[in-house]
């Protein structure tokens, strides 16, 4: 009594590749964003996450945590990500800063649409 036993596992930081993988080829999109030029080159070259900013439409009905595709301007579909906002929240985003966000809304809305530790890419990075 009062000794710990068992193995512990500490944390990596790092998202399961799994659960990666399971977003990548075996979930179900719940809805999908439309990305402006500039944030399609930020998340497939850069690997970032997806600000409000580069939103310039929203497709469904989906819930914060949900996954949705994210597509080019020509709605071609170049990635998938784990929502933080439920669909009827992000119209009021669309191509909106963070910043004026969290002025105007509260600091709740100062984060990433997806961030990227729950983005998967579809598509190879993109030529010059």
């Amino acid at each position: 009594a009062g000794r710990d036993t068992g193995t512990y596992f500490h944390r990596t930081g790092r998202r399961s590749a799994d659960r990666l993988l399971w977003l990548a080829h075996a979930s179900t999109p719940q809805g999908a964003l439309t990305l402006d030029d500039g944030a399609v080159r930020a998340v497939v070259e850069r690997r970032t996450s997806l600000l409000p900013a580069g939103i310039s439409a929203v497709e469904g009905e989906f819930s914060a945590g949900d996954p949705v595709e994210l597509r080019d301007p020509h709605g071609t579909p170049v990635a998938r990500g784990l929502v933080n906002f439920d669909a009827k929240e992000i119209p009021q985003l669309l191509g909106r800063s963070t910043r004026d966000l969290a002025r105007e809304l509260g600091p709740a809305y100062e984060r990433e649409v997806v961030h990227r530790d729950d983005l998967v890419l579809l598509t190879p990075r993109l030529t010059p």
